[in-house]
């Protein structure tokens, strides 16, 4: 769902997708609520399409949106 390619792996970011999965530091996270390619991680924050993963939850914020637009 995350549109960011089959079995892309970013060790320097530490994201590993495939299989419809999204492993961000060892731990395995659910998928967004939108299709996606646009992934910003900085200083752990997670931004997949103008949503947050914050408190193991993906969330809507200002930030997110930023990061999806700029």
């Amino acid at each position: 769902m995350t549109g960011m390619g089959n079995g892309n792996k970013i060790i320097n970011s530490q994201i590993i997708t495939g299989d419809k999965k999204i492993i961000i530091n060892g731990k395995e996270i659910p998928e967004p609520p939108v299709k996606t390619n646009n992934v910003t991680i900085i200083n752990g924050n997670v931004f997949i399409g103008g949503y947050e993963y914050k408190n193991g939850q993906w969330k809507r914020t200002c930030k997110a949106l930023f990061h999806k637009y700029f």
